[in-house]
């Protein structure tokens, strides 16, 4: 093992990875089968996972990035699957 080393690599693979097969089985297999607000609130917990696991890949994190970045996942991945897969709505082509 390297000196200081802490696992941190492994960890944050590991919970990118983790979160990103979860938000794709949220999108594909539970979407259309579970309440919204259900669905949406997997979604927020799925894109916090994700971006806390990308900042333990990243040296010298600050506590503004901790801080910033799990919430603006939270927020941004919900919204970002209701415009993605919109169905019939505006943004549909």
């Amino acid at each position: 093992m390297a000196r200081g080393y802490d696992g941190r690599v492994e960890l944050g693979t590991a919970l990118v990875v983790a979160s990103g097969v979860a938000l794709l089985a949220t999108v594909f297999a539970l979407r259309n089968r579970r309440p919204a607000r259900v669905i949406d609130m997997l979604f927020a917990v799925e894109g916090a996972a994700l971006a806390s696991g990308g900042l333990l890949l990243v040296d010298d994190v600050g506590a503004a990035s901790w801080l910033a970045a799990p919430l603006v996942m939270a927020v941004t991945a919900p919204l970002h699957v209701r415009v993605l897969f919109a169905g019939e709505g505006p943004l549909r082509t």
